[in-house]
């Protein structure tokens, strides 16, 4: 084992992709590996930080080559770079005008880019600075790219293209950030709770950790008890207000659904699909003579005893051919959706209008101004 000293930061870092999750994580650890741990390493006069929408160049890298008084390394960071990146200068200033009223005069000097400059910069960057660029765009097919590959680190922040890719992600992140241990199976349910908004999945992580410790491992139980809770009571509230003819409040927790993520339409017919499977399941129970208690925990299993009667009557609201009616218009929905065919939020907008309007078994036979919602 070497016991040497550690090698040096490169002068440059440039942080990119459209994952603002990994690149807020990306900053932190390359500050950890620049400037250390300790408070003192990390004071104001070690650490800059710009707006890239209102940063100077020459302020920056006037600071890139201003020694730290409090650290061996001044770490300069502009986030938001794209704009700082791709800045030209004045039109005034660029402009190579002729100087004089007729030709032959001599031509103004044209004022650099922030990119050329940066450019010369980072061909004799300063060996008591570290420059870091936090952007969302940046081209592998430009002159900047490649000088920075050559002399510090390009670290790309995008999130994985496939799903299989995620829940590898959800694994290996739950053992480096979080210190425990989840198999595959797990990671994919917890994606299908949670969504593939990666500072989501994190987050949830660092509560399962908690919640599991000192065990160090999550099950897919955990994720059931602790993250699978809140998703199905929201959907099997949903059912609730649509059984209690209350179309404000359903419409209005479809809507909070929906807030979750942008694939958040696919995955909310997927959790009602399930919760309408529960509730078919609840009936049949009880159509062959099974205790209402009983029943209720297929449907809700955190359900209380007081809520037994309520949600009893939910289930016979409808028979149990036509809860499948119900579940078969939603994997309808669902199908139209993923083949492009359908408006998946428009779709089930519809489908709980419809069961608000819907006669329940108790109703048939009562005159339809009665039963409208």
């Amino acid at each position: 084992m070497t016991h040497g000293k550690p090698s040096k930061p490169p002068p440059v870092y440039v942080i990119f992709g459209s994952e603002g999750f990994l690149r807020a994580r990306a900053i932190q650890e390359v500050t950890r590996e620049v400037l250390g741990d300790s408070p003192e390493s990390r004071g104001s006069m070690a650490l800059v930080e710009y707006d890239g929408e209102t940063a100077d160049i020459a302020a920056v890298l006037d600071e890139c080559q201003t020694p730290s008084l409090l650290a061996p390394l001044r770490l300069v960071c502009v986030r938001n770079a794209d704009t700082f990146v791709s800045r030209k200068p004045p039109e005034s200033e660029g402009a190579a005008d002729a100087v004089g009223s007729r030709g032959g005069g001599r031509k103004a000097r044209r004022t650099p880019s922030n990119r050329e400059l940066l450019e010369k910069y980072l061909q004799s960057p300063s060996p008591s600075g570290v420059l870091v660029l936090e952007c969302q765009s940046w081209p592998t097919n430009t002159k900047l790219y490649k000088l920075v590959d050559q002399i510090g680190r390009n670290i790309p922040c995008e999130k994985p293209r496939y799903r299989t890719d995620l829940y590898a992600w959800v694994a290996e992140h739950a053992r480096q950030a979080h210190g425990c241990g989840l198999e595959y199976a797990v990671a994919e349910r917890l994606v299908d709770l949670v969504g593939d908004s990666m500072g989501l999945l994190d987050s949830e992580l660092g509560k399962l950790a908690t919640y599991v410790a000192p065990r160090g491992t999550i099950t897919i139980e955990d994720v059931e008890t602790l993250v699978g809770a809140t998703r199905e009571e929201k959907i099997f509230a949903i059912t609730d207000a649509i059984a209690q003819r209350d179309a404000g409040r359903a419409l209005a927790l479809w809507e909070q659904v929906l807030a979750t993520d942008r694939d958040a339409p696919y995955r909310a017919v997927g959790g009602l699909a399930y919760g309408f499977r529960r509730l078919a399941e609840g009936r049949r129970q009880l159509d062959q003579g099974i205790p209402p208690a009983t029943a209720v925990k297929t449907v809700k299993p955190w359900a209380r005893p007081q809520e037994v009667p309520e949600i009893k009557r939910q289930l016979e609201r409808f028979t149990l051919s036509e809860w499948h009616d119900h579940l078969g218009q939603l994997l309808k929905i669902d199908a139209a959706g993923k083949s492009g065919l359908g408006d998946v939020p428009t779709a089930v907008e519809k489908f709980i209008v419809s069961l608000l309007t819907a006669p329940s078994v108790a109703d048939r036979g009562r005159r339809p101004r009665e039963v409208s919602a």
